[in-house]
Protein backbone atom coordinates (compact mmCIF):
# COMPACT_ATOMS: atom_id res chain seq x y z
CA UNK A 1 0.00 0.00 0.00
CA UNK A 2 1.35 3.48 -0.92
CA UNK A 3 2.12 5.25 2.07
CA UNK A 4 2.27 9.32 1.02
CA UNK A 5 4.21 12.01 3.47
CA UNK A 6 4.22 15.31 2.37
CA UNK A 7 6.60 17.54 4.62
CA UNK A 8 7.73 21.52 4.64
CA UNK A 9 6.25 25.05 5.12
CA UNK A 10 5.17 25.70 1.92
CA UNK A 11 1.81 27.40 0.97
CA UNK A 12 0.39 23.98 -0.33
CA UNK A 13 1.34 21.51 2.02
CA UNK A 14 -1.69 21.28 3.90
CA UNK A 15 -4.30 21.71 1.15
CA UNK A 16 -2.35 18.84 -0.56
CA UNK A 17 -2.40 16.60 2.22
CA UNK A 18 -6.22 17.56 3.11
CA UNK A 19 -7.03 16.49 -0.74
CA UNK A 20 -5.06 13.32 -0.56
CA UNK A 21 -6.79 12.17 3.14
CA UNK A 22 -10.42 13.87 1.50
CA UNK A 23 -9.66 11.19 -1.59
CA UNK A 24 -8.71 7.97 1.03
CA UNK A 25 -4.95 8.19 0.45
CA UNK A 26 -2.70 7.14 3.32
CA UNK A 27 -1.34 10.22 4.03
CA UNK A 28 0.73 11.84 7.03
CA UNK A 29 2.05 15.53 7.53
CA UNK A 30 5.30 17.17 9.05
CA UNK A 31 6.05 20.49 9.60
CA UNK A 32 4.42 23.71 11.17
CA UNK A 33 2.33 24.78 7.78
CA UNK A 34 0.59 21.78 8.07
CA UNK A 35 -1.01 22.33 11.12
CA UNK A 36 -1.41 20.87 14.90
CA UNK A 37 -4.22 18.33 13.58
CA UNK A 38 -2.11 16.03 11.75
CA UNK A 39 -0.88 13.48 13.68
CA UNK A 40 2.43 14.11 13.73
CA UNK A 41 4.63 15.45 15.94
CA UNK A 42 7.97 13.46 15.81
CA UNK A 43 10.01 13.21 12.52
CA UNK A 44 10.91 9.53 13.68
CA UNK A 45 7.48 9.04 13.55
CA UNK A 46 6.52 10.24 10.52
CA UNK A 47 9.71 8.86 8.61
CA UNK A 48 8.87 5.42 9.83
CA UNK A 49 5.46 5.31 7.91
CA UNK A 50 6.01 6.31 4.47
CA UNK A 51 7.47 5.04 1.54
CA UNK A 52 7.04 8.65 -0.83
CA UNK A 53 7.89 11.51 -0.06
CA UNK A 54 6.19 14.70 -1.16
CA UNK A 55 8.58 17.47 -0.17
CA UNK A 56 7.34 21.23 -0.63
CA UNK A 57 10.17 23.37 1.43
CA UNK A 58 9.71 27.33 1.13
CA UNK A 59 13.25 27.65 0.15
CA UNK A 60 16.95 25.32 -0.35
CA UNK A 61 17.63 26.09 3.53
CA UNK A 62 14.94 24.26 4.23
CA UNK A 63 15.13 21.54 1.83
CA UNK A 64 18.28 20.81 3.24
CA UNK A 65 16.85 20.31 6.85
CA UNK A 66 14.38 18.27 5.94
CA UNK A 67 16.46 15.87 3.75
CA UNK A 68 20.11 15.64 5.67
CA UNK A 69 20.42 18.07 8.53
CA UNK A 70 17.73 18.37 10.47
CA UNK A 71 15.08 15.90 10.12
CA UNK A 72 17.39 14.31 7.12
CA UNK A 73 14.57 12.11 5.86
CA UNK A 74 16.77 10.95 3.37
CA UNK A 75 18.96 9.29 5.17
CA UNK A 76 16.58 8.11 8.03
CA UNK A 77 13.20 6.96 6.31
CA UNK A 78 13.78 3.24 6.20
CA UNK A 79 11.36 2.35 3.49
CA UNK A 80 11.52 5.05 1.66
CA UNK A 81 11.99 4.74 -2.20
CA UNK A 82 10.40 7.74 -3.58
CA UNK A 83 11.28 11.89 -3.24
CA UNK A 84 9.01 14.14 -5.13
CA UNK A 85 9.57 17.71 -4.88
CA UNK A 86 6.86 20.39 -5.46
CA UNK A 87 8.39 23.51 -4.86
CA UNK A 88 10.23 25.60 -7.60
CA UNK A 89 13.71 25.50 -6.28
CA UNK A 90 17.07 26.65 -7.79
CA UNK A 91 17.18 24.15 -11.17
CA UNK A 92 20.91 23.34 -10.63
CA UNK A 93 20.41 22.65 -6.65
CA UNK A 94 17.65 20.37 -7.88
CA UNK A 95 19.67 18.13 -10.32
CA UNK A 96 22.75 18.38 -7.86
CA UNK A 97 20.43 16.08 -5.77
CA UNK A 98 20.83 12.60 -7.64
CA UNK A 99 24.27 12.68 -6.36
CA UNK A 100 23.65 13.32 -2.88
CA UNK A 101 20.80 10.75 -2.37
CA UNK A 102 20.69 7.09 -2.28
CA UNK A 103 20.67 5.79 -5.47
CA UNK A 104 17.53 3.20 -4.78
CA UNK A 105 15.45 5.83 -3.70
CA UNK A 106 13.99 7.47 -7.30
CA UNK A 107 13.89 11.25 -7.47
CA UNK A 108 10.58 13.00 -9.12
CA UNK A 109 10.60 17.29 -9.56
CA UNK A 110 7.45 18.03 -9.75
CA UNK A 111 6.88 21.94 -9.33
CA UNK A 112 3.33 23.30 -9.97
CA UNK A 113 1.59 26.94 -11.45
CA UNK A 114 -0.94 27.98 -9.57
CA UNK A 115 -2.36 30.08 -7.03
CA UNK A 116 -3.89 30.14 -3.85
CA UNK A 117 -7.66 29.30 -5.08
CA UNK A 118 -6.07 26.69 -7.55
CA UNK A 119 -4.16 24.92 -4.50
CA UNK A 120 -7.36 24.84 -3.29
CA UNK A 121 -9.66 24.04 -5.70
CA UNK A 122 -7.18 21.19 -6.75
CA UNK A 123 -6.51 22.93 -10.00
CA UNK A 124 -2.88 23.41 -10.51
CA UNK A 125 -0.82 22.23 -13.37
CA UNK A 126 2.16 20.27 -12.48
CA UNK A 127 5.31 19.96 -14.38
CA UNK A 128 7.25 16.60 -13.97
CA UNK A 129 10.20 15.04 -14.48
CA UNK A 130 11.50 11.98 -14.02
CA UNK A 131 11.53 8.04 -14.70
CA UNK A 132 8.50 7.23 -16.88
CA UNK A 133 7.12 4.60 -15.17
CA UNK A 134 7.47 6.06 -11.52
CA UNK A 135 5.57 8.88 -12.95
CA UNK A 136 2.63 6.59 -14.09
CA UNK A 137 2.59 5.05 -10.35
CA UNK A 138 2.37 8.43 -8.90
CA UNK A 139 -0.47 9.67 -11.71
CA UNK A 140 -3.74 9.39 -9.30
CA UNK A 141 -1.96 11.67 -6.46
CA UNK A 142 -1.02 14.14 -8.90
CA UNK A 143 -4.66 13.56 -10.06
CA UNK A 144 -6.03 14.32 -6.70
CA UNK A 145 -3.96 17.31 -6.47
CA UNK A 146 -4.33 18.92 -10.07
CA UNK A 147 -6.01 19.56 -13.19
CA UNK A 148 -3.05 18.56 -15.24
CA UNK A 149 0.37 16.93 -15.14
CA UNK A 150 2.37 17.44 -17.83
CA UNK A 151 6.19 15.32 -18.44
CA UNK A 152 8.94 17.57 -19.54
CA UNK A 153 11.30 14.58 -19.60
CA UNK A 154 13.67 13.61 -16.96
CA UNK A 155 14.79 14.37 -13.49
CA UNK A 156 15.54 18.13 -13.30
CA UNK A 157 14.02 18.86 -16.68
CA UNK A 158 10.60 20.11 -14.72
CA UNK A 159 12.10 22.15 -12.30
CA UNK A 160 13.92 24.01 -15.28
CA UNK A 161 10.57 24.34 -17.59
CA UNK A 162 8.78 25.55 -14.41
CA UNK A 163 11.17 28.49 -13.71
CA UNK A 164 11.50 29.23 -17.23
CA UNK A 165 7.47 29.62 -17.07
CA UNK A 166 7.59 32.00 -14.11
CA UNK A 167 10.38 34.00 -16.27
CA UNK A 168 7.87 34.16 -19.17
CA UNK A 169 5.17 35.46 -16.61
CA UNK A 170 6.59 37.47 -14.63
CA UNK A 171 8.19 39.63 -17.46
CA UNK A 172 4.65 40.28 -18.64
CA UNK A 173 3.41 40.89 -15.30
CA UNK A 174 6.23 43.59 -14.77
CA UNK A 175 5.94 45.09 -18.53
CA UNK A 176 1.79 45.39 -17.91
CA UNK A 177 2.99 47.51 -15.01
CA UNK A 178 4.99 49.55 -16.52
CA UNK A 179 2.88 49.91 -19.39
CA UNK A 180 0.04 51.38 -16.70
CA UNK A 181 2.76 53.74 -15.38
CA UNK A 182 3.26 55.49 -18.64
CA UNK A 183 -0.67 55.20 -19.37
CA UNK A 184 -1.54 57.00 -16.10
CA UNK A 185 1.49 59.52 -17.00
CA UNK A 186 -0.29 60.33 -19.80
CA UNK A 187 -3.77 60.95 -18.19
CA UNK A 188 -5.56 57.64 -19.54
CA UNK A 189 -7.96 56.06 -17.11
CA UNK A 190 -6.00 52.97 -15.51
CA UNK A 191 -9.44 51.35 -15.47
CA UNK A 192 -10.13 51.40 -19.21
CA UNK A 193 -6.68 50.71 -19.85
CA UNK A 194 -6.94 47.28 -18.17
CA UNK A 195 -10.22 46.21 -19.55
CA UNK A 196 -8.99 46.17 -22.84
CA UNK A 197 -5.64 45.34 -22.43
CA UNK A 198 -7.90 42.21 -20.76
CA UNK A 199 -9.48 41.92 -24.07
CA UNK A 200 -6.06 42.02 -26.17
CA UNK A 201 -4.79 38.57 -24.18
CA UNK A 202 -8.12 36.83 -24.46
CA UNK A 203 -8.40 37.39 -20.46
CA UNK A 204 -11.49 38.83 -18.92
CA UNK A 205 -10.94 42.05 -17.96
CA UNK A 206 -12.04 41.06 -14.50
CA UNK A 207 -9.45 38.29 -13.79
CA UNK A 208 -6.68 40.25 -15.69
CA UNK A 209 -6.97 43.13 -13.36
CA UNK A 210 -7.34 41.01 -10.20
CA UNK A 211 -3.76 39.89 -11.17
CA UNK A 212 -2.18 43.28 -11.25
CA UNK A 213 -4.01 44.14 -8.41
CA UNK A 214 -2.17 41.05 -6.37
CA UNK A 215 1.15 42.25 -7.87
CA UNK A 216 1.02 45.74 -6.62
CA UNK A 217 -0.68 45.31 -3.49
CA UNK A 218 1.59 47.35 -1.19
CA UNK A 219 3.76 45.18 1.12
CA UNK A 220 2.86 42.36 -0.72
CA UNK A 221 4.55 38.41 -0.04
CA UNK A 222 2.68 36.69 -2.28
CA UNK A 223 3.53 34.85 -5.73
CA UNK A 224 2.98 38.55 -7.54
CA UNK A 225 4.95 40.56 -5.19
CA UNK A 226 8.10 42.44 -6.89
CA UNK A 227 10.99 40.16 -4.79
CA UNK A 228 9.33 37.00 -6.17
CA UNK A 229 9.62 38.42 -10.08
CA UNK A 230 13.44 39.24 -8.75
CA UNK A 231 13.55 35.61 -7.79
CA UNK A 232 12.07 34.30 -10.80
CA UNK A 233 14.48 36.08 -13.29
CA UNK A 234 17.52 35.06 -10.82
CA UNK A 235 16.29 31.35 -11.37
CA UNK A 236 15.95 31.20 -14.99
CA UNK A 237 19.47 32.77 -14.99
CA UNK A 238 20.50 29.79 -13.13
CA UNK A 239 18.93 27.12 -15.97
CA UNK A 240 20.93 29.09 -18.93
CA UNK A 241 23.42 27.03 -21.22
CA UNK A 242 27.37 28.34 -20.82
CA UNK A 243 27.00 30.45 -24.37
CA UNK A 244 23.25 31.48 -23.78
CA UNK A 245 22.70 35.58 -24.59
CA UNK A 246 21.90 36.71 -21.31
CA UNK A 247 21.29 40.27 -21.75
CA UNK A 248 17.53 40.62 -21.67
CA UNK A 249 16.99 38.51 -18.18
CA UNK A 250 19.81 40.54 -16.72
CA UNK A 251 18.44 43.89 -17.89
CA UNK A 252 15.06 42.18 -16.32
CA UNK A 253 16.55 41.38 -13.22
CA UNK A 254 17.73 45.69 -13.05
CA UNK A 255 14.45 46.42 -13.66
CA UNK A 256 12.41 44.57 -11.32
CA UNK A 257 15.00 45.65 -8.35
CA UNK A 258 14.16 49.47 -9.10
CA UNK A 259 10.60 48.59 -9.04
CA UNK A 260 8.02 49.45 -6.35
CA UNK A 261 4.64 48.08 -5.28
CA UNK A 262 1.88 49.90 -5.43
CA UNK A 263 -2.01 49.73 -5.63
CA UNK A 264 -4.16 50.35 -8.34
CA UNK A 265 -6.43 53.04 -9.18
Amino acid sequence: MRRIGIAGCGRAARPFLDHLRKAGVAASGYGAALGPDTGETAAETFAAGIDTLILLPRDIAEAEALLFENEAFAKTAPDLCRIVISATLSPRYVRALRGRIAARITLIDAPFAGGARAISDARVSFFLGGPVEDLRHMAPIFDHLGRQAIRMGGFGTAMAAKVMNDFLAASSNAMTRIALDWAEAQGIDEARMIEMTGDTFAQTPAAFAQEIIEFMQPGSGGEFSVSTLIKDVECALDTALTSAHLTPPGAFETLFGSMKSRAIH
